[in-house]
């Protein structure tokens, strides 16, 4: 099993976080609780919150892309016959991802994400992984 955060990084931010990725994952896996609130603190100057808006054209662009998904409670489930499963739930500041079976379902959830909104970063804190769903562009001066 797979856990990933996908947080959803303000477009000005970036620039900056690129290349920094590494630091952002240690910052998330701190379990320290007087770290964990500066943590909350940073990551909600970074992170655009995720709105009701934006929730629905996800969920909306995911159930377009994969035929056998649910809704329960606050819960997405993913269902694929051969590659497993994966439940998503939102959160405030990003998503939480937790898959099961095939890595290839994991990176079909990720180019789906990617068409939807291209400021995903996601992190397995788990097994110390980070990337960005859809590579940034930057500007040459």
């Amino acid at each position: 099993m797979r856990i990933y955060s996908i947080f959803n990084i303000r477009k000005e931010y970036q620039s900056f976080i690129f290349g920094r990725e590494r630091m952002l994952l240690e910052m998330v896996q701190s379990t320290d609780k007087v770290k964990e609130s500066s943590v909350s603190m940073e990551l909600s100057f970074i992170c655009k919150p995720l709105e009701e808006a934006n929730v629905n054209q996800i969920f909306q662009h995911i159930q377009d892309r994969f035929p056998t998904t649910c809704v329960a409670e606050d819960t997405l489930k993913i269902k694929h016959q051969i590659k497993g499963e994966i439940k998503l739930k939102m959160r405030k500041y990003y998503i939480e991802a937790v898959c099961e079976g095939s890595r290839m379902l994991d990176l079909d959830l990720f180019q789906t994400l990617g068409q939807v909104n291209d400021s995903f970063l996601a992190f397995n804190t788990q097994e110390a992984e980070c990337g960005w769903l859809k590579p940034i562009k930057h500007l040459a001066y």
